[in-house]
């Protein structure tokens, strides 16, 4: 088990950075390695379950999470899982006078084969999300278009 923490400062308000990372159906515009997400019902908070899919290290992985945590404006936690893997995702959010800070601690629990793994499982994971709050933080601050949610 290990976990990677990545953050980046948005020069946007925080409800507004809130309610864009929140809304995981964003998210494909940000996370270059996630394909598609599924949210069956409904957005955040109110639909707790979601459907990421993702390439990883070259393969198709479908994981599901579910919301465990909630805190409008603070943070949100969702664990997830796979065949292989357990993820727990804890987002936070905090106000900065130039802006908000959005900081992700994200464990990964590799299970079976994919343990062998874990040491380029961290790297290949620690730089995909270094590059994905880059990509957020261009997104908040509208220097890069994401597509709109839906």
């Amino acid at each position: 088990m290990f976990t990677v923490d990545v953050s980046c400062l948005a020069r946007r308000p925080l409800p507004e950075v809130f309610d864009f990372v929140a809304d995981f159906r964003n998210a494909p515009g940000w996370q270059p390695q996630l394909h598609a997400v599924r949210l069956d019902d409904g957005p955040f908070p109110a639909g707790t379950r979601v459907v990421e899919i993702h390439h990883f290290l070259g393969r198709r992985v479908e994981a599901v999470g579910d919301l465990v945590q909630w805190e409008q404006g603070r943070g949100f936690t969702v664990q997830g899982r796979s065949a292989l893997l357990k993820v727990t995702s804890r987002y936070r959010f905090a106000a900065q006078p130039d802006g908000t800070r959005v900081s992700l601690a994200l464990t990964m629990d590799p299970r079976g084969p994919a343990r062998l793994a874990e040491p380029v499982l961290r790297r290949q994971l620690r730089d995909s999300l270094t590059a994905s709050f880059v990509l957020l933080r261009q997104a908040l601050e509208g220097t890069r278009a994401v597509p709109p949610a839906g």
